[in-house]
């Protein structure tokens, strides 16, 4: 509902204090029982009707009314102030750098930073049978139990695969599902024992003094010392056997003696002469019977080689 604004002229409001002040005094008079005003009374009356209608004044000049049923006196002060709007900052966005993601192969691959060899199993002990240079890589295929190989494809052999050592392998891609590979057995290497008695026995050369003379060549394969020899050489075209014993491995330079051995060392290469033949053998079909022992005068352990030749 609208409300009429009461403006009351500035000389009206002068003659109505008066007016309100004298009904006040009047009224007091008849108050019951004799009541009399105090001094602080008509001054709390003034003081409330002064307020009131200055209140009112304010407010109309103002253009504001106070609200129905609130007493002017009480009304909030009126703020005159005019406030300054504080500025209002608006947030630049920060734009975040987009992140570029690297496409990785999931396909693992290793590569080395010393040479190292690509073998049948995980260790020296197994055949080398390829190798990964500085700069090279392969697929990595599988890994050994105690993860200190790779099962690789052979570098060096497309289609095989081999056993790479890993302390110098680097890796990438995923290995962590590779599987595990059991290495083959460790092979079992039989080395070919040396005989402790062995002789290597072979035709030399006709050696002509007086009669002719068969001279064998002797090496020592074994591990035992031969100290004395005996031979047997049959001439099948003349049917004559000769024969010769000594205990010294000598050379003979026709009817001269060269160089000699007392004993026939392991390693060593020495001389036996046959017995002399009357005619020259030279184009004949000939055997011999050569025997070494490990004692003089064909004493201790003794081995047998026979030959056949022609000079």
């Amino acid at each position: 509902m609208n409300r009429n604004k009461i403006t009351f002229p500035k000389k009206h409001i002068y003659w109505l204090l008066i007016g309100t002040s004298l009904i006040s005094l009047i009224l007091a008079c008849n108050l019951p029982g004799g009541q009399q005003i105090t001094a602080e009374q008509p001054n709390s009356v003034d003081a409330a009707v002064q307020q009131t209608l200055v209140a009112q004044t304010v407010a109309a000049a103002q253009g504001q009314q106070a609200p129905a049923g609130q007493d002017p006196a009480q009304a909030p002060p009126i703020n005159t102030n005019t406030a300054t709007p504080s500025p209002i900052f608006t947030e630049t966005p920060t734009l975040t750098p987009s992140i570029t993601f690297t496409p990785t192969s999931d396909v693992p691959m290793v590569s080395v930073s010393v040479d190292t060899n690509c073998r049948i199993g995980p260790g020296k002990i197994y055949k080398r049978v390829g190798a990964l240079l500085v700069g090279e890589q392969t697929e990595v295929i599988a890994r050994d139990p105690s993860n200190q190989y790779w099962y690789v494809r052979n570098p060096d052999k497309p289609g095989e695969f081999c056993w790479l050592w890993g302390q110098y392998a680097t890796t990438t891609g995923n290995t962590g599902s590779l599987p595990v590979f059991t290495p083959p057995p460790t092979p079992t290497f039989t080395p070919t024992p040396t005989p402790a008695f062995g002789i290597s026995i072979s035709f030399n050369q006709v050696e002509s003094c007086v009669g002719w003379n068969i001279e064998f060549k002797l090496t020592n394969t074994g591990e035992v010392m031969w100290k004395s020899f005996s031979t047997t050489v049959t001439d099948n075209d003349t049917a004559v056997t000769v024969n010769s014993q000594n205990d010294k491995f000598e050379e003979w330079n026709g009817c001269l003696a060269g160089s000699s051995y007392e004993d026939l060392d392991p390693g060593d290469t020495g001389y036996a002469v046959g017995g002399m033949f009357n005619n020259n053998p030279a184009g004949h079909d000939l055997d011999a019977s050569v025997k070494v022992c490990t004692e003089d005068g064909l004493g201790g352990t003794c081995i047998t080689k026979t030959l056949n030749f022609t000079p």
